[in-house]
């Protein structure tokens, strides 16, 4: 049976489109891991050790171990919280570009997707750890730089402000392939992953937020009302 012409043309999409976000996944691992806590171990003069890059997160983390030497308190702040500063300055940098540039949709695809990653890696890092205290969060939270309820209202502002810049980027990325409607169909499904992200991290982890599962489908519900209204 032949293939249609629309039809080929967006399993050639959505093949690019899938493949490179797993790449960039495993790019914003590298750049929280790497360039968050491993380029600040070594600017207060640690090392880099070992580093772990998952490529099953949020089912199973990375990890950076370094050797550092005694540090102030706030030099272990920023170290701990190396990885969301750095990863939330990258994000936020590329989504500003994106809106600013027009690009090909193959490159606006790549740098939407690292810029996603590198947004929901420490938004949700903040979100569920001031749920569930844990990891880089946790440690924050025990070193008194935050407190559960700042971890979930910084973490709820920052993935505000990220949802609407992204879902305005991949709107008119698919508008160059799509039309209008498919665009924003696309975007409605697009944030299907956070879910699904958050359903990986429950089992990987045995934290069962059942309560909070609801919550993870906002972000697509936003989207087809906010598409719908308008």
């Amino acid at each position: 049976m032949p293939i249609n012409v629309k039809n080929a043309a967006f399993l050639k999409f959505l093949a690019f489109f899938l493949t490179v976000g797993f790449v960039m996944k495993i790019v914003g691992e590298v750049v929280h891991e790497i360039f968050g806590h491993g380029l600040l171990a070594v600017l207060f003069g640690g090392s880099i050790t070992e580093v772990y890059i998952s490529l099953l997160w949020p089912y199973e983390s990375s990890y950076i171990r370094c050797g550092l030497p005694p540090l102030s308190f706030w030099q272990t702040a920023l170290f701990i919280s190396g990885g969301i500063l750095v990863c939330l300055i990258v994000s936020f940098s590329v989504q500003t570009f994106l809106l600013l540039k027009k690009l090909r949709w193959w490159l606006s695809s790549t740098l939407f997707w690292f810029a996603f990653w590198c947004f929901i890696n420490p938004t949700g890092y903040l979100i569920i750890g001031g749920i569930t205290p844990f990891g880089d969060v946790g440690e924050l939270i025990n070193l008194g730089v935050l407190t559960s309820p700042t971890a979930i209202a910084l973490g709820t502002l920052l993935f505000l402000i990220g949802f609407f810049v992204l879902s305005k980027i991949l709107k008119s990325t698919l508008m160059e392939l799509f039309s209008q409607s498919r665009a924003e169909l696309g975007v409605v499904l697009f944030w299907f992953v956070v879910p699904f992200l958050t359903i990986l991290y429950m089992i990987g982890y045995g934290r069962f937020l059942v309560g909070y599962l609801p919550i993870s489908f906002l972000p697509a519900v936003v989207s087809f009302l906010m598409y719908r209204i308008g």
